[in-house]
């Protein structure tokens, strides 16, 4: 109601005017629910997809270190191996060289100490 330039409302006019507030804040929080669904929906192939690449990425780095330990242990196999045959070959050559002439019993000697210092620090 208006008189003479003044609004006037009476307590119907603000209770309809609160009421029609309120249901517009639910329209307004209802249709924000639907788009985040809807946009929840959209993104969920992406997170799907990087929550898999993540677990690979993981994965392929614990392979990674698993590798990184097996090599440095067939490096040092490898290392202990070559200087096991090297020492072998020189005891199986200081006694083809005794088995011949009978003398390099010193090189017998220093081949057996060579031997039994690598079975013993090996």
């Amino acid at each position: 109601m208006v008189n003479e330039g003044v609004a006037m409302f009476t307590l119907q006019d603000i209770w309809s005017m609160f009421l029609a507030f309120c249901g517009a804040i639910c329209t307004i929080s209802a249709a924000v629910v639907i788009v985040m669904k809807i946009v929840e929906k959209i993104k969920k192939p992406n997170k799907d997809q990087n929550d898999r690449i993540e677990k690979l990425e993981k994965s392929m780095e614990k392979i990674r270190e698993q590798m990184e330990r097996d090599s440095k242990r067939i490096t040092d196999a490898e290392t202990h191996f070559k200087g096991g045959v090297n020492v072998v070959i020189e005891s199986l050559q200081a006694l083809t060289a005794h088995a011949i002439d009978g003398n390099n019993i010193d090189e017998l000697k220093v081949s057996k100490k060579k031997l039994d210092s690598y079975l013993i620090n090996r």
